[in-house]
């Protein structure tokens, strides 16, 4: 490369080169190199054929292209302190000097790091006083310094990250300053139009939230690192790309972040402290187009008009000043509207066009107006929640708020959108709103016609006004839906609409790996006598995750499972920091100078190594969170009761769990474990892991097995046994069975025989029921309704939708001489209406899993037989997700229960003391009907005392943990609210049956629920005593929902990942919780959910990782289900009907419960709240309800689906 001569000046002097180091090389007997530094060319570097000298001539080309290029300069002088060395001095020309001399290639900076792993930065090295091997590349302070920082988890970088310390003074604009100042000084008085008292914690939530949106930090670009330089200046090194500065480069943080408070503190008060705060504040005009900002006036205004536009040059909040001096009476109408007159606005250039012959209009840029709303986007089933706690904690008119719910609702014109301080929409309305096929509608409704520009009448597609507008701040609530590294949903390209300034994610998991340790705590078992757990665990928690998978001495296949989901918790977080923050350097486009590359510079290798300080920086620059320590010195919520119940399996409970062994230790014998035939063969993982599921299912009830399935499997068993004995290989050996297999194969025939020879599971296998056990039933009438050949002296065997039928046919005839009359008639249709819908499953002939094993045909045939139900997914029951009763409270006299709940209530406490989040919610008189609460006097029973009627009563179930949370549920259900969470739609639909029975008013929350549904049975729940039970798939429960009316808890199966678990507890154990929260995790003793169990409680955190998605990819758990042992089968179980069944402590009467069977023309949406956009299925006609602007939009493209109640034949 040739220079001119300017060039070679500025090269020549080395005040415009940086000292990055040194290294020594052998010395040259013939080099003439000697005791004083002079300039060298990379000659030197050859010193023979060894590893050194590869290294060496490995540098060389390195070096001299850069020496080529301009970029190095490089000095040699004999080592002073080792005579047989050369010490050579590195300095390199920084990419931000000569920039107008040296040509920059970004593939050239890769010399430049190959040159850094051998160099020595020490002012030590620097002076030739320290001893150096040469061309070490252990010694590079610029590769290695800082390896041991970055080897921290993502769990623990997160939770370490500093609590939020907001400063008034460290925020120029002097609004924004007093809105910190007014939350953290308790002196001032606090914010106007707030009904609830922040704690402290919150108050620097919110606060430093305005912080960062008002003025946002500049920060050194995450990817340099400040490196001391060996003459003692400072540099700075991006490690990653080799690129060396001289001066810091800086970017501006985000206006904006993630609110990741822990689950329950309140996240959604601190947004609503924040926006209450900054009412009427300005957004800024994006710097690209403030040059525009000013508009010259036609003509000399009057003095009003230049003190409107001035004060709004100057983002001045006038408006929350007038509404404050219009509470004294002072309206100021003409101010108000001069100041309306005068929105500040900028305009966007339209796009440069072809150059064209023809004549064309120039097209126009596009108008923006800034807009002091803020918009918050939430899940469709979390929009009650952000309307009932507006209510709750914010006093009347203190914000004008839109509800935008759904499509039948139209958007106001931008005009009249300006009106408002927030406006909050779902996730739906929002998608649709910027879509380009959106089916939206463009109807005018604008009232100040001069400043119409909608598309009302312009023929022209749907254009939203949202777009129209510059909103001073976004909100979206459970914000990591919405994040997909490396593509786009729905709802990123709709958000990428939009013009916003400040931007905000509200989630307390912003995904797995940032999880707050609270939630890891939540989950551990009560320690009888330790008042403070959590503060013991915290501190042990935090070390055991500290490191990262990359440094766990753990089996490599655990430490890979880590390492992938923490490569994808940071994709995660990418796309929230890439397309919705749009953060620089990160957001910088691919063709630019500058672009940054998430992927390069934060996630992890595949060896795991993470790019020193990258991602620490970057947390701490988003993430708005409290350490758990500082919360504990502000808040304490009530206690946290959590405690494992062990039940004794019961004669059902063994014979569902003995069949699923069965299958496992037949298909394990018989296809002699190898291959396809193999249910752990590893290509059978899908159908293995339904089967994993089921067996967990059957844990609480399981009817799916049939008669013929398990004939089959004792036949194939047989057959199998008797084609071994006959070839004589029954002992171990070669080819022939394993240790233990025969006694299996006998003890799995012994398991199917005693299920073929019990009448109740047969009857309810067929007719796919739970079985309840009725005693005192009429007797008369007790062989028409039973399950089973009657047995006079014991308990009637039925199932809960026959009961419930027979309930409501005495019920109905409670003031007849004879309310039995006719029972038996009613029992028998309904028994041979029963057995006439139950047709026998079709069965295939010929080569089907079915065939034989003869003694002429090798054993290891497909024997799918004996696994293939268990394979299957259940069919679901019915999809009622409401009961159709009345609420009752139990005819139990209330002495009777006085001691007995106190069995149960030895632990509570009275509530504590109102907080200041506690504060009940308005209720809108609409709703007094609704929210009228169940009687809790004992209801008298029109029977006669000494009829058989009144003695009848439920006296078990075929299910041990039934029977559990029935006693439980009878006993707590007046007085506290209950939530019970379940895996499998089928574990709900039997625990409804039972409720609607005993009159108790349910709801289930399951994943097909429509989202408006959804909505409306949180609302319902909490707000209303109606439904004193919810039971919710445990997988819904961590989407953001506050369920604090619930204060008993249970799991009626024990949940295999910690973190779903400690999501579904924080549904209930969360501010707003009054009473201490008891949580029960129901297990049958010394079975494999026991054992599983156990095994959740040793696994460290990247053994759950692993084995995040299936129980199966744990080895030992694995191995638990292949080794799992059939249960003991009692002989005195076998033919005694009250020993087979799991015995209620409280015998519970059944008839005369008024309100307890399904009442004829009951509408059970009736008590349900629906927002104002759906109403209940009794009314589906459109109301007027109080959402602001809210106008009833008549299109055909947008119907609303119905929602109606399906029905389950009970």
């Amino acid at each position: 490369m040739s220079f001119t001569t300017p060039h070679v000046e500025f090269l020549k002097d080395l005040r415009n080169y940086l000292p990055l180091g040194s290294f020594t090389l052998p010395s040259d007997p013939t080099s003439s190199i000697g005791d004083d530094f002079e300039e060298c060319l990379p000659e030197i570097f050859y010193s023979g054929d060894s590893l050194l000298g590869r290294r060496a001539r490995e540098l060389h080309g390195s070096v001299w292209a850069l020496l080529c290029l301009g970029w190095l300069r490089t000095f040699a002088r004999k080592h002073s302190q080792h005579h047989g060395q050369f010490q050579i001095r590195v300095y390199v020309l920084p990419a931000d000097v000569g920039g107008r001399y040296v040509e920059r290639s970004n593939k050239d900076w890769d010399h430049l790091k190959r040159l850094t792993k051998y160099l020595d930065g020490s002012r030590e090295a620097w002076e030739g006083t320290k001893c150096l091997n040469p061309l070490d590349d252990r010694a590079s302070h610029l590769v290695h310094e800082g390896r041991a920082e970055c080897a921290d988890s993502l769990f623990y970088i997160f939770n370490t990250l500093p609590s939020p310390s907001p400063l008034p003074s460290a925020v120029p604009c002097p609004f924004s300053s007093n809105a910190i100042t007014t939350l953290v000084d308790d002196a001032v008085g606090g914010i106007h139009g707030l009904r609830t008292e922040l704690y402290a914690y919150q108050k620097r939530s919110a606060a430093m939230m305005i912080q960062r949106e008002a003025q946002p930090k500049r920060a050194l670009d995450p990817r340099l690192e400040e490196i001391d330089s060996p003459t003692g200046g400072k540099f700075y090194f991006d490690r990653t790309s080799g690129v060396v500065l001289r001066f810091p480069r800086y970017y501006e943080e985000a206006r904006g972040g993630i609110l990741a408070e822990t689950m329950g503190l309140g996240k959604t008060l601190i947004c609503l402290a924040a926006i209450l705060a900054t009412k009427g504040h300005w957004p800024s005009v994006p710097p690209e187009h403030s040059v525009q900002e000013h508009r010259a006036r036609a003509r000399v205004g009057s003095l009003m008009d230049m003190a409107a536009a001035a004060a709004t040059q100057a983002r001045i909040p006038w408006r929350s000043y007038l509404q404050r001096m219009s509470a004294s009476g002072e309206e100021f109408l003409n101010c108000r509207r001069a100041l309306g007159r005068y929105v500040p606005c900028y305009t966007i250039p339209a796009p440069e066009t072809r150059r064209s012959r023809r004549p064309t209009n120039s097209p126009r840029g596009k108008t923006i107006e800034l807009c002091a709303a803020t918009l918050v986007v939430v899940p469709q089933n979390l929009f009650s929640h952000w309307k009932n706690e507006m209510t709750v904690h914010l006093e009347k008119d203190a914000l004008k708020v839109l509800y935008l719910d759904n499509n039948e609702i139209l958007m106001p014109s931008a005009g009249n959108l300006q009106l408002y301080d927030v406006i909050l929409m779902s996730k739906g309305r929002l998608e649709e709103e910027m879509s380009l096929a959106s089916h939206l509608q463009s109807v005018c409704s604008c009232e100040e016609t001069e400043r119409c520009h909608c598309l009302a009448h312009s023929g022209l597609p749907y254009s939203s006004p949202l777009a129209d507008l510059h909103f001073l701040r976004i909100i979206v609530d459970e914000g990591h839906d919405f994040s997909s590294f490396g593509r786009k949903n729905n709802a990123v390209f709709a958000l990428q609409k939009l013009h916003v300034d400040r931007r905000w994610i509200i989630s307390g998991t912003p995904s797995s790996g940032l999880l707050g340790i609270e939630a890891s705590t939540a989950t551990l078992e009560t320690l009888s006598g330790v008042s403070d757990r959590d503060s013991l665990l915290v501190k042990e928690i935090l070390e055991s995750r500290r490191n990262s998978g990359a440094n766990l001495q753990v089996e490599s296949s655990v430490r890979k499972s880590a390492l992938q989901q923490e490569r994808k918790d940071l994709e995660k977080l990418g796309s929230i920091v890439i397309d919705f923050l749009n953060l620089q350097p990160w957001s910088n486009t691919k063709g630019a100078n500058d672009a940054a590359s998430w992927q390069q510079y934060v996630i992890p290798d595949q060896d795991g190594s993470r790019k020193p300080h990258s991602l620490a920086n970057v947390l701490a620059s988003l993430v708005v969170r409290h350490r758990v320590e500082d919360i504990e010195r502000d808040i304490r919520l009530p206690p946290l009761h959590n405690r494992t119940v062990y039940l004794e399996p019961r004669w059902h409970d063994k014979l569902s769990l003995n069949l699923f062994i069965m299958n496992l230790a037949v298909n394990a014998v018989t296809s002699e474990r190898v291959d396809r035939d193999y249910m752990f063969y590893p290509k059978n993982r899908v159908p293995l892991n339904q089967l994993v599921t089921n067996l967990r299912c059957s844990g609480f009830y399981w009817t799916a097995f049939t008669k013929e399935e398990v004939e089959k499997s004792i036949e194939v068993s047989c057959k199998y046994l008797e084609y071994k004995t006959a070839s004589g290989q029954t002992e171990e050996g070669p080819g022939n069975l394993r240790a233990g297999d025969f006694n299996l194969l006998q003890r799995a025939i012994e398991v199917g025989t005693a299920v073929l020879d019990c009448p109740s599971w047969t009857a309810f296998s067929t007719a796919h029921e739970l079985g309840l056990y009725i005693d005192e039933f009429p007797k008369e009438a007790r062989r028409e309704w039973s399950l089973t050949e009657d047995n006079a002296d014991a308990p009637l065997i039925v199932g809960a939708p026959q009961m419930s039928k027979a309930q409501k046919h005495v019920d109905s005839h409670l003031y007849a001489s004879d309310p039995a009359n006719g029972l038996a008639a009613l029992g028998k249709s309904t028994m041979d209406k029963l057995w006439q819908s139950l047709q026998p499953r079709p069965t295939k002939a010929g080569k089907d899993a079915h065939d034989t094993i003869s003694s002429q045909q090798s054993p290891r045939k497909r024997q799918d037989a004996p696994i293939k139900t268990s394979i299957q997914k259940p069919a679901t029951l019915g999809k009622r997700t409401i009961s159709r009763t009345k609420s009752n409270s139990s005819p139990l006299k209330a002495s009777s229960l006085a001691c007995d709940k106190s069995q149960y209530q030895s632990q509570s406490s009275s509530p504590p003391n109102p907080t200041p989040n506690d504060q009940q919610p308005a209720i809108k008189p609409a709703l007094k009907s609704a929210l009228k609460s169940s009687s809790t006097t004992q209801l008298v029973t029109p029977i006669d005392p000494s009829s058989t009627l009144s003695k009848t009563s439920l006296s078990g179930t075929a299910s041990a943990k039934l029977s559990y949370l029935i006693d439980r549920i009878t006993v707590l259900h007046e007085s506290e609210k209950i939530l019970i969470f379940y895996e499998g739609d089928n574990i709900a639909f039997y625990v409804a049956q039972t409720l609607e029975l005993l009159g108790i008013q349910f709801l289930i929350y399951t994943g097909s629920l429509s989202a408006l549904r959804k909505s409306a049975y949180i609302t319902t729940f909490n707000t209303t005593e109606t439904f004193r039970v919810m039971l919710m798939d445990v997988h819904q429960a961590a989407h953001g929902l506050h369920i604090a009316a619930a204060s008993r808890v249970f799991f009626v199966n024990p949940v295999w990942q910690p973190t779903v678990e400690a999501q579904a507890i924080k549904r209930a154990h969360r501010i707003g919780q009054k009473r201490p929260v008891y949580v029960e995790t129901l297990v049958l003793k010394d079975t494999l959910e026991d054992r599983m169990l156990e095994r959740r409680k040793t696994m460290s955190a990247q053994e759950h990782h692993k084995a995040e998605k299936s129980l199966l990819d744990d080895d030992v758990m694995e191995q638990l289900i292949k080794d799992a042992d059939f249960i003991p089968l009692l002989p005195d179980e076998v033919h005694n009907i009250r020993r087979q069944m799991a015995p209620l402590q409280y015998p519970q009467t059944l008839f005369g419960r008024l309100g307890a069977a399904a009442v004829e023309g009951h509408d059970p949406d009736k008590d349900l709240i629906f927002p104002e956009s759906m109403p209940s299925s009794s009314n589906r006609k459109r109301k007027a309800g109080p959402i602001a602007m809210g106008i009833s939009r008549p299109s055909p493209a947008s119907k609303q689906k119905k929602d109606g109640v399906g029905h389950l034949s009970f």
